[in-house]
């Protein structure tokens, strides 16, 4: 076929001033000497002209439709007419035909989100994309980067200069830090003599129905957020003296012996609050987990923001053909962490395995069972795991609030901290948003684990002890 023109435009009017600059920059483009050629309708369309039909003939006779998505356009009729028609003609995309291109302030459609979009919603995007573009126009190789020389020519450029080699794109990479949105001003602390944490805990479960209040010890001193003052304090029959301290908050933070009393208190607190969720913990791989529910597999229903799903957190499995069983775990790693002057609640998602559904398999199984599980995982999946048990730490609210007196608690952010960056790959970008909104993939319920062989010698008879909240650090 025989091309009259090399791209087709389709676009908004309110996009014109855009459109237009970028036209003029492609027909001064020289192509087999001669000038690139562009579809514009301000520049093509001759007033009286049955306009359907010049967009139908121009669309055929033009190698190449670039579809400007915007704000404008992604609702507009005729842009859509357009790029429909476009679509039309290659639904797959095997062609290359449609080119979509981002200006922003929309979602791209799926048809034309299954094809290599050129974003310009930024000044360094527009410029890496115009000469993408200009390389398709041309029929050229795409770029590769700009190459440096080097005296170590034995090595590979990419690997001298990797960050040549990154795209100039703005993007948001999620952690898996939960930001903590309030946390009381002021630590209390008293005289308790000579008694240990065993003996703290035996008082809290004669006092103390629920979730126990978080505490530490230090040089025959009990602490906590609870007023200590207060005449019904629960720690108040402990005390030995009257001789209270209440301190503001900021010194335990800046200060390292301080910071790590109040890092153990944090997370004693968690340990409580998971105790309280129904959660195991295990003190030697540091997890909690649920247990089966009535002898066999547990599920939890739980809601991303926009749908319900379920996830079955517990299923047995049977291994080899011997009639052994084990149990696999859905497994929560948590901990509060100080990173520059600002604590954090750190969510690492993850599996733990047991014999009967509360007791751990060897560990030479476990990180066996572990690398199958996960090896396949990306970071889109690990974000989501983190959403998941951001629902179960919240029940099902908007904030997390985790009870550290009687009238004290700390409020956690259920959205992750996030970090910009100004490189990555272009055309590979997920929104944050998106990836909490994926669809949910259960656990693999079709996994076999025959050629994981029985060993005796590394099979821990109750070893590995399951505690509660009431564990002596």
């Amino acid at each position: 076929m025989e091309f009259e023109y090399d791209i087709f435009l389709c676009h908004n009017s309110n996009d014109k001033p855009w459109v237009e600059k970028l036209a003029e920059s492609i027909e001064n483009e020289d192509y087999n000497n001669n000038k690139l050629r562009v579809f514009y309708d301000d520049w093509d369309v001759i007033p009286g002209e049955n306009l359907v039909l010049k967009i139908e003939h121009a669309m055929k006779k033009s190698r190449f439709v670039a579809v400007i998505l915007s704000e404008h356009s992604i609702n507009a009729e005729w842009p859509n007419m357009e790029w429909t028609m476009a679509v039309y003609n290659d639904p797959s995309g095997k062609r290359g035909f449609v080119i979509p291109m981002w200006l922003g302030g929309c979602e791209i459609p799926p048809s034309l989100l299954i094809r290599y979009v050129l974003y310009c919603n930024t000044d360094i995007a527009y410029k890496k994309s115009y000469t993408k573009l200009l390389a398709l126009l041309k029929n050229q190789r795409l770029p590769r980067g700009q190459m440096r020389p080097s005296v170590l020519n034995s090595l590979p450029t990419e690997t001298l200069f990797p960050i040549e080699y990154a795209d100039e794109i703005e993007e948001q990479l999620a952690s898996n830090l939960l930001p903590i949105l309030k946390i009381p001003n002021h630590i209390w602390s008293g005289p308790v003599g000579s008694i240990t944490y065993r003996d703290v805990f035996d008082h809290l479960h004669r006092k103390v129905k629920g979730v126990h209040p978080t505490f530490m010890m230090k040089e025959n001193r009990i602490y906590s957020f609870h007023d200590l003052n207060d005449k019904h304090n629960v720690f108040r029959e402990l005390l030995t003296a009257d001789s209270i301290e209440k301190t503001e908050l900021t010194p335990w933070i800046n200060n390292l012996d301080k910071k790590n009393g109040l890092i153990e208190m944090l997370n004693r607190a968690l340990r409580n609050h998971c105790h309280n969720l129904e959660m195991r913990y295990d003190k030697k791989h540091d997890r909690f987990f649920f247990l089966p529910r009535g002898g066999g597999n547990r599920e939890i229903d739980w809601n991303t923001g926009t749908r319900k799903s379920t996830r079955k957190v517990v299923k047995k499995y049977q291994k080899g053909t011997d009639g052994s069983i084990f149990w696999a775990h859905q497994a929560l790693q948590a901990k509060f962490l100080l990173l520059d002057g600002e604590i954090f609640l750190q969510i690492v998602p993850g599996w733990t395995f047991t014999s009967d559904g509360e007791h751990s398999i060897s560990p030479r199984e476990i990180g066996s069972l572990s690398s199958k599980w996960t090896h396949n995982e990306y970071n889109s999946s690990v974000l989501y795991h983190v959403r998941f048990w951001s629902f179960i730490l919240s029940k099902g609210q908007e904030k997390i609030s985790m009870k550290l007196a009687e009238n004290s608690q700390i409020t956690i952010d259920i959205t992750p901290a996030v970090s910009d960056i100004s490189v990555g790959i272009d055309g590979d970008q997920l929104s944050i948003d998106k990836v909490f909104e994926v669809a949910e993939d259960d656990t693999k319920a079709d996994f076999n684990i025959d050629d994981i062989e029985d060993d005796e010698d590394d099979i821990e008879d109750d070893e590995n002890e399951i505690v509660d909240e009431g564990v002596e650090d």
